[in-house]
């Protein structure tokens, strides 16, 4: 059982000290490239780099920290089959993000500013391709640009796209417009009545930027409707794969569970355990339970013990990784595990006994944590609540035992909110849509989804239990995979001070206290949305890290996930460092770097993918209601025109300056306002406008806009 005291102003974390077997973290890729660093001067072989790091050449552990370091483009391999320190050769590894006009950026892996790429040194790579690239122009007040020397991991593998012919020769034209060249097909079973078809083609190796790159038609796509076909592009398109190779699946079938196995586990299954989850949830990861004494609160997060059935390096740990995280679109989830194991045996099913990781944490009456347990359990739920259920059960007024359980969770709840916002937590309470389809997958409804007390009772207990098992691995271990929120970057901010001058507010100082008393001045406002928009976009994005930054959001010190293992693969890492720790075996660090990297990418096109489901939804949805205007307000200003926020569809548009016939525009100094050349009319974010749709192209998940009247101006 890992356990811990927290006093008043230091928590001791501590398992017992008998259960420790090994004293120091074994050696990390940075403590590597720091002895690289020192000692290879110049390009080496295989032979000579094992002989610095006193290891042999043919030793898995030597292969695995060469292959890692190659991967994160610490290492290039040279052509004379020697390698090089990519920083000594000036060169920068990182992910490219493509433009449809053909040029790209560079998000380096040191994040560090972007480096342009321009068109003619792409070479062979595609968007989100992991690339090395060489610094070509970095002068003084002008912007880095690069070249790209190789792709390091092509993770576009599979391509969606229309089969077109000349005769007996095939070639496929991307439904991506960021990949400007046609497949040329290899296939030599096509008929001529196969073009015009959808289809998936696997990519061969393609090396020479001169030559267009070949590949197999895999797959037919035969879409049900126009939102299955979308679903399946922007899957493709994020590198999200609908099913898992039959491998897979065999393995997962074959893994069964045996209650018996209950050794060393801590027998919960009598306490009232419960889940908590949405009417259509079947990946059950999480339950709680909760009691009173003394005034405190005796609190459990009971996890899913995903580590337990998916054990390191096999077929399904491989797999879990590649995806990274579960997807959710608005037709279809694509799970990161097979459905034998996200929906069957780690699921926390009603009355079913489960193996879990439980994290109990003592509540005082102030919302702060004072001490804390965490160990392997079994239990058996005693409740599925949705939270539609556990809410009506909250407000209604018949009693029961139920009830009583979910209102200690609300007082609880009410304590830590009290708390955290105290200590610097941000809450931007951001709206959020569901989008209602009919039994032909068309979108038919769009509102927003109601706000309920148990959404933040579930929130508040999950993000409590990631913050005592993140102190608790940063006093053991230090190196884990962090869940890290860095503060805004200075020059954002300086852009957010302007902005919000225009508005008679001022950012006193970079605090989450700050950001939140801001929020919360101007949420009854009429410039209550604009405000919160500016601050939200002069945040940065969370990300996985293997250094602690703490949270900057939640206002947290420690953070990391360790509450959903069944959808993401870091929770999975962060279970079997606990596991490690308890049992005193050693755990392999060396790739957690490049985990943490990788799962940052997965999650951020997992957010793109959903992010575009349900634009592309709405815009089927206003495409079938082609004469209705709709209400709006400008969300941000640009130097082409002015994006719009649909007020009940949540979803931007764009009117373009040329489409403004009253006069001609430009924007103003303070970035968030433009005036007419002519009449002087000042139109500003904010502004709620009344606008008719112009254009719409769901492929492109572009929406046109023209501005019928305002409704509400600011000035």
């Amino acid at each position: 059982m890992l356990q811990g005291k927290k006093k008043t102003e230091k928590r001791e974390g501590a398992f017992p000290s008998k259960t420790l077997k090994f004293q120091n973290a074994p050696p990390i890729l940075s403590n590597i490239e720091k002895q690289l660093k020192n000692k290879l001067k110049r390009p080496l072989s295989k032979k000579e780099i094992a002989k610095i790091l006193s290891l042999k050449s043919n030793d898995k552990k030597f292969e695995n920290i060469l292959n890692n370091l190659i991967l994160t483009g610490k290492l290039i391999q040279l052509k004379n089959s020697k390698y090089g320190l990519s920083s000594s050769m000036e060169m920068i590894s990182g992910i490219i993000e493509v433009n449809p006009k053909g040029f790209g950026f560079l998000i380096r892996d040191d994040s560090k500013n972007d480096i342009f790429i321009p068109m003619h040194l792409m070479s062979t790579a595609l968007d989100k391709d992991r690339v090395l690239v060489k610094i070509i122009k970095s002068s003084r007040g002008a912007k880095e640009e690069g070249k790209v020397i190789s792709v390091l991991e092509r993770r576009t593998q599979k391509i969606i796209g229309t089969l077109k012919n000349k005769g007996k020769f095939f070639y496929v034209i991307p439904d991506d417009r960021r990949i400007l060249k046609n497949i040329f097909i290899d296939n030599v079973d096509l008929r001529e009545r196969d073009a015009e078809r959808k289809v998936i083609v696997k990519l061969n190796d393609w090396e020479s930027p001169k030559m267009n790159p070949t590949g197999d038609v895999v797959e037919f796509v035969d879409a049900k409707n126009k939102v299955d076909m979308m679903g399946t592009i922007i899957l493709m398109e994020n590198g999200f794969e609908t099913k898992f190779p039959n491998e897979v699946e065999y393995e997962a079938e074959r893994i069964n569970f045996d209650v018996s196995e209950i050794s060393g586990r801590k027998d919960l299954r009598n306490e009232f355990v419960f889940t908590i989850d949405p009417v259509d949830a079947k990946d059950f990861d999480d339950a709680v339970s909760i009691e009173k004494k003394d005034g405190n609160y005796r609190i459990g997060v009971h996890i899913a013990d995903v580590s337990y059935f998916v054990k390191e390096n096999s077929l399904l740990d491989k797999e879990a990784y590649k995806r990274g995280t579960s997807v959710y679109l608005i037709d279809k989830t694509v799970p990161m595990l097979p459905e034998k194991l996200s929906n069957e045996i780690c699921s926390l099913k009603e009355r079913e006994d489960r193996f879990t990781f439980t994290c109990e944490f003592t509540l005082n009456q102030m919302g702060k944590t004072t001490d804390y347990a965490i160990f392997p359990s079994v239990i058996k739920s005693k409740k599925r609540f949705t939270y539609e259920e556990a809410e009506k059960v909250i407000d209604g007024d018949e009693k029961s035992k139920l009830k009583d359980y979910l209102m200690l969770m609300i007082d609880a709840t009410e304590r830590m909110k009290k708390y955290s916002i105290e200590n610097n937590r941000i809450d931007f309470d951001i709206p959020e849509i569901e989008i209602i389809l009919s039994d032909k997958k068309e979108p038919i409804l769009i509102r927003e989804k109601k706000h309920l007390k148990t959404h933040k009772m579930v929130e508040h207990f999950m993000v409590a239990a990631n913050n005592i098992v993140s102190e608790h691995l940063f006093k053991k271990t230090k190196r884990t995979i962090y869940r890290s929120h860095p503060e805004p970057d200075m020059e954002k901010l300086d852009s957010l001070r302007i902005a919000l001058k225009s508005y008679g507010y001022r950012l006193l100082n970079t605090s989450p206290r700050s950001i939140q008393n801001l929020i919360e001045k101007s949420e009854k406002t009429d410039n209550g949305f604009v405000i919160r928009e500016m601050i939200l976009r002069s945040m940065m994005k969370a990300k996985y890290s293997t250094s602690n930054e703490g949270h900057y959001g939640l206002g947290l010190d420690y953070y990391t996930h360790f509450t959903s293992p069944i959808r993401r693969y870091p929770d999975l890492i962060v279970h079997r460092q606990l596991k490690s720790i308890l049992s005193g075996i050693h755990y392999n660090y060396d790739a957690l770097d490049l985990i943490a990297k990788h799962c940052t990418e997965r999650e951020w096109a997992a957010e793109r993918a959903e992010r575009d489901s349900e634009d592309i939804a709405k815009m089927y949805y206003i495409n079938s209601h082609p004469q209705k205007d709709y209400e709006g307000i400008i969300s941000s200003v640009t130097q082409f025109g002015l994006f719009i926020q649909l007020k009940e569809l949540f979803v931007e548009g764009l009117v373009k300056f040329r489409d403004m016939d009253d006069d001609f525009y430009r924007v103003r100094e303070d970035g968030v306002s433009i005036i007419g050349i002519h009449k002087k009319n000042i139109i500003t974010m904010g502004d709620k406008v009344q606008v008719k749709v112009l254009n719409i192209d769901a492929d492109k998940k572009m929406l046109d806009l023209k501005i019928i009247r305002f409704v509400k101006k600011y000035h």
